[in-house]
């Protein structure tokens, strides 16, 4: 009776030490976002998507500054709902914060993955800093994905939520297609062929009406979105035809990079090759571990099938922020893989079959290791960003903010770079790519300026602005004057001096020069 009351007693501290924890790691995550909030020094392409949204009056005028993005306009319009919450580009980052740390609550409620492995995939690269501290649209795409997972079972009952799901991720990003149509497959296939799901589904008194109102508000939002992309659809050539195996290798490494972060150098035919060789070998290790779950397998292959001929065909992407998503089918695949379910709680190295309990015990080995290397990026890189600013715009803005010079007429160059400064001190610049005031990029308005225009672009400034005798002159790294000596430099008609410079910076184009520029007389 003693032994039994220990056993009772020993259980119940097991299971509040768990949810202690189940507690304990999202609110260390959400507070270190938090933090984050007032330290984080948004780059260009975050602020691209502020100046969108604060400079847009009506939902039409987001419709058109959005559209050159090359993005459906899913994010803008968030931004844009909620820019008024501090008139400032914290909104914005309020809003990223709110929308990650909801990711991760999904995450730890309904993903049945081990304690352990769930705090190394929490603190890892993408949710801990790339899709969390970076303010952009795909943390939408993380989001919606956990959402679908831990809705997965309501598929039994109404597809509304898949439906929904589908759809909006669709309005995230071009790369968030791939997700959709692996819900889209999954949910297809298992209907055609399990006739469980169909009885099971047919059981409900609405059934067919749930299906036609899944159907169209899924083709709604999905036309939608291939609206919004067709806006920019000169940016993509597709030639079915063609074949490159350098390219080909490159796509491959993106799948090793979703894995482990890294991707081969595409010059270096070995990189390459090497990279192919290992991520074919995981990938083979992964189909192996999914099969045990048929709609996981369906998934995971119909995710990294699409999203692989996408990138082959129409666009690569550039940085991890797009490799990730490879990264979200393979999380989202074991997530299900696992669903209770799915496999009626067996243990990831239950089986029957000796070489594939192997292979399973591999697959354990992989996801650890995995999730072990996003760990350890995921903590090198937040922590970072503590200490060296991503982009010295804010510091740039700051100090002309101290200085009382906000109000100045600021010439700057590059628009693409400066802008960031622009959206820090909420007021429009002058371009000389544009020839005229103003704050985001205008990727189809522009035309580039070299480093050796500048001075030119200065002069005809006053020449056309007879009225102005002095501004101030913000130049990023790329288009720096740097060989002023004694503090000033004459030129033909005006003279600069320099004020001040920022260059602690983690993105190194986004290191700022600041001067006056002065007419002589």
């Amino acid at each position: 009776m003693r032994d039994l009351n220990f056993m009772n007693s020993l259980t119940v501290d097991l299971r509040l030490k768990n949810i202690n924890l189940n507690v304990l790691f999202p609110f260390v995550f959400i507070f270190i976002g938090f933090l984050g909030l007032f330290h984080h020094s948004l780059w260009r392409d975050e602020m691209q998507g502020w100046l969108v949204a604060w400079h847009s009056n009506t939902w039409i005028d987001l419709w058109k500054n959005n559209a050159p993005s090359g993005h459906p306009i899913l994010w803008s319009a968030l931004i844009y709902l909620i820019k008024g919450l501090t008139g400032t580009p914290l909104s914005m980052q309020l809003l990223q914060w709110f929308l990650a740390s909801s990711a991760i609550v999904i995450f730890w409620k309904f993903n049945p993955l081990p304690i352990w492995q769930k705090a190394l995939f929490t603190f890892g690269y993408f949710p801990f800093w790339e899709y969390y501290f970076i303010s952009r649209h795909y943390v939408l795409a993380e989001l919606l994905t956990f959402i679908f997972c831990a809705t997965y079972q309501l598929r039994r009952k109404s597809y509304l939520p898949a439906a929904i799901c589908i759809g909006l991720l669709t309005n995230t990003h071009a790369f968030a297609w791939a997700i959709a149509f692996a819900i889209f497959a999954t949910l297809i296939i298992e209907w055609i062929f399990s006739s469980y799901q169909r009885k099971t589904f047919k059981k409900n008194n609405f059934w067919a009406l749930d299906l036609l109102i899944s159907f169209l508000i899924a083709l709604s939002l999905v036309s939608f979105a291939a609206f919004s992309l067709m806006q920019v659809n000169d940016s993509a050539s597709i030639n079915l035809l063609e074949f490159d195996l350098r390219h080909l290798l490159r796509v491959f490494g993106r799948i090793f990079g979703g894995y482990l972060l890294i991707v081969p150098n595409y010059r270096n035919w070995l990189d390459l090759s090497i990279c192919a060789l290992i991520g074919g070998f995981m990938l083979y290790v992964t189909i192996n571990f999914l099969r045990r779950s048929k709609v996981s397998l369906i998934f995971f292959l119909s995710g990294i099938s699409s999203l692989f001929l996408f990138n082959y065909y129409v666009y690569l992407g550039i940085g991890s922020r797009h490799y990730g998503y490879y990264f979200l089918i393979f999380i989202a695949s074991v997530w299900i893989a696992l669903h209770p379910s799915e496999n009626d709680a067996k243990s990831i190295l239950e089986t029957t079959s000796l070489k594939k309990k192997n292979l399973n015990q591999l697959f354990a080995y992989l996801l650890t290791f995995t999730l072990s290397v996003h760990f350890a990026a995921g903590i090198h890189r937040t922590i970072a960003d503590f200490f060296i600013p991503y982009s010295a715009a804010k510091e740039a803005a700051n100090y002309i903010k101290k200085n009382g010079w906000q109000n100045e007429i600021i010439f700057a160059t590059r628009d693409v770079e400066v802008s960031t400064v622009s959206g820090y001190l909420g007021k429009e610049l002058y371009y000389p790519e544009l020839k005229g005031f103003g704050s985001y990029a205008k990727w189809k308005e522009r035309k580039p300026i070299q480093s050796n225009e500048v001075l030119y672009e200065i002069q005809e400034f006053f020449q056309d602005n007879q009225m102005i005798d002095k501004f101030l002159l913000v130049l990023s790294r790329g288009s720096a004057i740097t060989n002023i000596q004694n503090n000033e430099e004459y030129y033909k008609s005006f003279k600069i001096s320099p004020i001040a410079n920022f260059q602690k910076s983690w993105v190194d184009t986004e290191r700022y020069y600041l001067y006056w520029a002065e007419r002589l007389k």
